[in-house]
């Protein structure tokens, strides 16, 4: 299933489920049903929710560009307005904690990719695709705010006012779910001799100390 979950934004994608869904929006995955076969016929050695994990990150690389696509640049307001990095000079805003420190324009944009959680993996094979905010991501350097962004009309900011939303993921999810699992049995195919072939060379190699 598909959700957009705050903070961060993001799509998630299970390879257990059929549907995913995204405010009304449902899109059923046609041979996900396969694919969790095929993967299950691997060798029992091999860490199935790594390969799941190769899978969607390939299967989701035209959603990522998409919602970069569609993220609006931080600082880029018109001429004259509170932001305006043209005429201050400012290479962005403060950042809210800490005003010593700025979010520099198109930092939401970067932010955007393909990521796991402790919570996606597992049983439940799943993913995510929006702003990170952790690693070099972090603090103002990610895209914490994008989820203010995108329900900025839905959502009190700290409780006390409403913003304009710009939903960016929402439309880059509407132009680019039908492509999640565009040719998805090739590539899983793909992967499952790349991982068989690997798993074949590490048991020559080492032996079941391999794992």
């Amino acid at each position: 299933m598909a959700y957009f979950k705050i903070p961060g934004s993001g799509a998630a994608y299970s390879g257990k489920n059929t549907v995913m869904e995204r405010d009304g929006i449902t899109m059923r995955i046609e041979g996900i049903k396969e694919i969790n076969q095929l993967f299950n016929d691997l060798p029992k050695e091999v860490n199935k929710d790594t390969i799941w994990g190769r899978f969607w990150r390939e299967q989701t690389k035209d959603l990522v560009r998409l919602a970069q696509e569609e993220a609006p640049v931080l600082g880029d307001s018109q001429k004259g307005g509170s932001h305006d990095t043209r005429r201050s000079g400012r290479i962005g805003i403060p950042y809210p904690p800490n005003k010593g420190l700025t979010i520099s324009r198109g930092t939401l944009r970067d932010s955007i990719g393909f990521f796991r959680t402790k919570a996606s993996k597992g049983d439940i094979h799943g993913a995510y695709v929006g702003p990170r905010v952790k690693g070099k991501y972090k603090k103002n350097k990610g895209g914490y705010f994008g989820a203010w962004v995108e329900y900025g009309d839905e959502v009190l900011h700290f409780g006390k006012y409403k913003s304009k939303g710009n939903k960016f993921m929402h439309r880059a999810w509407k132009k680019g779910k039908d492509g999640v699992m565009r040719n998805g049995m090739k590539k899983a195919v793909d992967i499952f001799f790349k991982a068989t072939k690997e798993h074949t060379k590490r048991m020559k190699k080492f032996g079941k100390l391999g794992y």
